[in-house]
This record gives structure tokens, C-alpha cells and sequence, in this order.
């Protein structure tokens, strides 16, 4: 089963620290920090770059978050 749980425009560039700001927010807003065990997405290197902002920003809150078991 597949859920939207937000869909917003990003400011500034589509970078991954900047799409992980934005992700972080959302799993704020949602009480999903320190629940996603994955993202789903394609090989973008910003991609790449997002999962590994969201995994400093987990630990960063002392969660344990893997960016390298995290991707599919």
C-alpha cells in the first residue's frame, strides 16, 4: 500500500542537504523520526546525498540510522 504524506516545493537548490531538510521537516511534522527504515528513489546523486543528510541529522538527535542499508 502507498501513501502521500506531503508533497512541497523545494527553495533553492535540489541539492541533498536541502531535500533532506525538507524530508526531516515532513517526518517531524508526521512523528516519523526514528521510524523510516528506507527511501525508495532512483540513482541521483543528490539522492544519495539526501539519505546520508538524513542519517547525520538522525544521529545528530541519537538516532540509529543507516544511509548505506537505507536506500532502494
Amino acid at each position: 500500500e502507498e501513501l502521500l504524506i506531503d508533497f512541497c516545493e523545494l527553495v533553492g537548490k535540489h541539492s541533498g542537504e536541502n531535500m533532506a531538510e525538507a524530508v526531516w521537516e515532513t517526518m517531524k511534522l508526521y512523528w516519523l523520526v526514528g521510524r523510516v527504515i528506507a527511501f525508495v528513489m532512483d540513482n541521483a546523486t543528490n539522492n544519495d546525498t539526501m539519505v546520508t543528510s538524513i542519517e547525520n541529522l538522525c544521529r545528530e538527535n541519537g538516532i540509529l540510522f543507516s544511509a548505506s542499508h537505507a536506500r532502494m
